[in-house]
């Protein structure tokens, strides 16, 4: 009987011999951005290839960073020409592990030298010269020459990046995941990775790897074996099953194709789950070429950018500063900001010079910013209302991702206080469409104000000019009304997506064009629930679709004072909604009349008749470019 094992091992060995036939010692070239052009044309016929042209950067100089025998393995460094450390990226190209080269990614190191950054193009072996993991260790042994000779190249060696394209997004994703593991030689600390269209699990439900029916795949090539003739193998070639505390952040840059993206949702769980940075964006409709056309060129410069720029806001000390402030006076534009679990008591500014931010939470409900302010105190001894809120917006171009906001004064204030106020209470003041007189309340005297326990707060405030403002996986609570007040009438735009809002009267009240899906909001008040003031132009309207509404016995869902356009699309109330339309509130004459329509809303306990279909658009027509046309690009 063990004869017969020891045979039957000797034969399984046999039969699991890597393949070797796909190797012709010669690198292939058949994939390239002329040949992607032409495949792509076919789908989009408007493509052009990308060429940077805005600016005179330095022709790449190569140098050999590796020799095996008499095969050379280049860089093609693309920098400023200084001699200061800079931050640096290491760039692998595509093309299925078999084919591809790196001077097709030139465009995209100059335009990202341009900005100040040190950029290499890294040469591998290709699955035609030798099999995994021999990639692998040529990407290992590239990163380790940069530190090595960090002093002579002028690379910040705490800040190199590690980036690729299809294969080499791939290998850029495994080269993080394994840094701490010396898999293919000595692991070195990597600041980041960017990942554009490679995927992350070659044995995965999404994954299209290793098909050989038709023709042997690319991954098959590369390995040497079929994907059951050595699942370890495949498996240990996937940053999906390398994720571990030590890893560093990851920026997903993705194509349309479904497919590229396999293990990504799964990866980005497990990052979360350890509190790591992981961030997605996906160019729809977008080819896999995608980094090749000039149509999507400058946005993923851009993201890229954006994301090598980050700062880490930790508590405990463990990221770049301590409190969101800090990172937000740090910061330049076009940087991501990454907000770790913790309580921030803090009040938060965005001035109007800032723009093209991005605040990530490590979760929505770990990352609490949370501040004490009743906007009639603030207003008291203040001229307007940039302060009043908890995070106060001037600046453009903003967006806000698994947060919680929190304006606790109501929740800490049993009554109602009056206080010394020289400022606009208690007197006569003229009121703007865009600077609100503080209301008053009866019995005030002059010099005095009343300070009611569900007044004001703010949890989020925005001024004039701060506009395309995104909001997505956010909680937004108050004490009193007015909770979520972006408000910019004349150029307000803002997009919120599985939100909460809680808070008294017009607990939701943007100015300008506003659309919130997914979303809930809860209302302790009786007076209305939301708000919208669209009289800066006709088109202007406060869309809101998917979204459901609870709140104390009673409450109304909405009103407005000016001019105004509400649209509620397959929007949910519960029971406890009062039999009371969307009214006008107040006796200003209005040119445009009562703008206000459903379609398909429907309240728990039955419906009431005033929130029938009355309008003719389906919830399927309503997107972000029917709500903002052109206005938001």
């Amino acid at each position: 009987m063990r004869k017969i094992g020891i045979i039957l091992l000797f034969i399984c060995q046999g039969l699991l011999a890597q393949n070797t036939k796909g190797l012709t010692g010669i690198p292939d070239s058949s994939f390239a951005n002329y040949s992607a052009w032409k495949s792509a044309l076919q789908s989009v016929p408007s493509l052009r290839l990308a060429e940077y042209t805005s600016g005179t950067v330095p022709k790449a100089k190569s140098i050999v960073y590796k020799q095996i025998g008499s095969r050379k393995l280049v860089l093609d460094i693309y920098s400023p020409q200084d001699s200061k450390p800079r931050k640096t990226l290491l760039f692998f190209h595509g093309g299925g592990w078999r084919t591809g080269h790196r001077s097709q990614h030139a465009a995209l190191a100059q335009a990202l030298a341009a900005k100040g950054y040190r950029v290499f193009l890294a040469e591998y072996r290709l699955s035609t010269e030798s099999l995994y993991p021999a990639a692998m260790q040529d990407a290992q042994s590239a990163l380790s020459y940069l530190y090595q000779y960090a002093a002579k190249l002028h690379v910040d060696s705490k800040q190199i990046f590690v980036a690729g394209y299809s294969a080499g997004g791939q290998m850029a994703a495994l080269l993080g995941a394994v840094q701490d593991e010396n898999l293919f030689g000595k692991g070195q600390k990597i600041k980041g990775v960017i990942d554009l269209d490679g995927i992350l699990a070659y044995i995965h439900p999404e994954s299209g790897e290793g098909d050989d029916r038709v023709r042997t795949s690319a991954a098959t090539a590369y390995f040497g074996y079929a994907k059951m003739e050595n699942p370890a193998l495949w498996n240990q070639a996937s940053a999906l099953h390398h994720v571990s505390k030590q890893d560093p952040p990851v920026l997903f840059i993705n194509s349309g194709n479904a497919r590229m993206h396999a293990g990504r949702d799964d990866f980005r769980q497990k990052m979360t789950n350890y509190g790591i940075l992981t961030d997605v964006y996906t160019h729809e409709s977008s080819p896999h070429t995608f980094l090749l056309f000039t149509q999507w060129f400058d946005k993923t410069v851009q993201l890229v950018d954006q994301f090598m720029q980050q700062i880490t806001v930790a508590k405990d000390g463990t990221g770049d500063v301590r409190t969101i402030q800090e990172a937000i006076n740090k910061s330049g534009n076009n940087q991501t900001i990454y907000i770790k679990n913790g309580l921030y008591q803090e009040k938060v500014f965005i001035d109007s010079l800032r723009h093209d931010l991005r605040f990530i939470g490590q979760s929505r409900a770990g990352v609490v910013l949370k501040f004490t302010q009743a906007r009639d105190i603030w207003r008291c001894s203040n001229p307007d209302d940039y302060g009043a809120g908890v995070l106060n917006i001037k600046g453009h171009d903003l967006s806000f991702e698994n947060l919680t906001v929190i304006n606790d004064y109501g929740l800490l204030t049993k009554q109602d206080v009056t206080i010394p106020c020289l400022n606009e209470a208690g007197k006569t003041t003229q009121s703007t469409v865009q600077k609100y007189a503080l209301p008053r309340e009866s019995g005030e005297k002059d010099g005095e104000k009343i300070v009611r326990v569900d007044g004001h707060q703010f949890a989020v405030r925005t001024m004039p000019g701060a506009t395309r403002l995104r909001f997505e996986h956010c909680t937004f609570r108050s004490g009193g009304g007015d909770t979520m007040s972006p408000w910019d009438v004349n150029a307000g735009m803002y997009y919120l997506n599985d939100c909460e809002v809680e808070g008294g009267v017009d607990l939701y009240c943007p100015r300008g064009y506003a659309l919130a899906e997914n979303c809930t909001f809860i209302c302790h008040n009786m007076s209305a629930a939301i708000w919208h003031d669209g009289s800066g132009e006709e088109g202007a309207k406060s869309v809101l679709k998917n979204c459901r509404f609870v709140g104390d016995s009673g409450y109304k869902l909405g009103r407005y004072h000016r001019e105004a356009q509400l649209f509620l699309f397959n929007c949910t109330f519960d029971k406890n909604m009062a039999d009371a339309p969307i009214y006008q509130s107040g006796d200003r004459k209005l040119v445009w009349g009562h703008r206000v329509y459903y379609a398909n809303c429907h309240r728990e306990g039955g419906d009431f008749t005033w929130h029938q279909n009355n309008t003719n658009y389906k919830s399927e027509d309503i997107n972000f470019v029917w709500v903002f046309g052109d206005k938001w690009k």
